[in-house]
C-alpha cells in the first residue's frame, strides 16, 4: 500500500494511490495552543490532539479526543517519534535537516517506509507499506502528529 501526504496551510491530506483522501487534518488556533483534528474519508473525527508551545520552545503534545477504539500514547525521544497503540510500539526517526527518509518500526520490526520528495510549492511525503494492515493507519497518524510543526508556520 502506498500513500501520498500533501501539506498546505492549515491542513494535511493523506491520499491513496488514486488520490482519494484517506485522512485529513485541520488546525484550529487558540493563542499558544493549536488543536489538530484528524478526520477519516467519511469526515468522522478520529483524533483531536493539541500542541502547546511558546515560540516552538517547550512543545507539548497531548491527545484530547481518541475515537479509534485503541489506547494511544504519543512520545518524543530526541528525534524518535513514538506512538504506543495498546501494547504495540510504533516509531520512526526524524531528521534535523534535509529530506525525510525513514522507516516505521513496530516492536523492533520494519513495517513501512517514509520518503520525502520535493514538489513545488510544497514537498510531498510518500509512505509505503509492504502489507495491508490496520496498523498502517496508526503509522500515518503518528507521522501526522510528528510533522505538523513542519507544515504549520504558527
Amino acid at each position: 500500500m502506498e500513500y501520498k501526504i500533501t501539506f498546505a496551510e492549515n491542513t494535511i491530506k493523506v491520499l491513496d494511490i488514486s488520490y482519494n483522501i484517506i485522512l485529513k487534518t485541520i488546525r484550529k488556533q487558540h493563542f499558544f495552543k493549536r488543536k489538530y483534528l484528524i478526520y477519516d474519508k467519511n469526515d468522522n473525527l478520529l483524533l483531536l490532539f493539541q500542541k502547546t508551545d511558546f515560540i516552538l520552545i517547550f512543545t507539548k503534545t497531548k491527545i484530547l479526543i481518541n475515537n479509534l477504539e485503541r489506547n494511544l500514547d504519543y512520545k518524543v525521544k530526541g528525534l524518535t517519534y513514538i506512538l504506543k497503540v495498546n501494547s504495540d510500539c510504533i516509531q520512526f526517526r526524524g531528521k534535523v535537516a534535509g529530506y525525510l527518509k525513514s522507516e516505521f518500526e513496530m516492536n523492533g520490526k520494519s513495517i513501512g517506509f517514509i520518503n520525502e520528495q520535493y514538489k513545488y510549492p510544497n514537498n510531498m511525503i510518500t509512505v509505503s507499506f509492504p502489507i495491508d494492515d490496520t496498523i498502517n493507519k496508526f503509522c500515518l497518524i503518528l507521522l501526522i502528529i510528528a510533522t505538523v510543526n513542519y507544515w504549520d508556520p504558527n
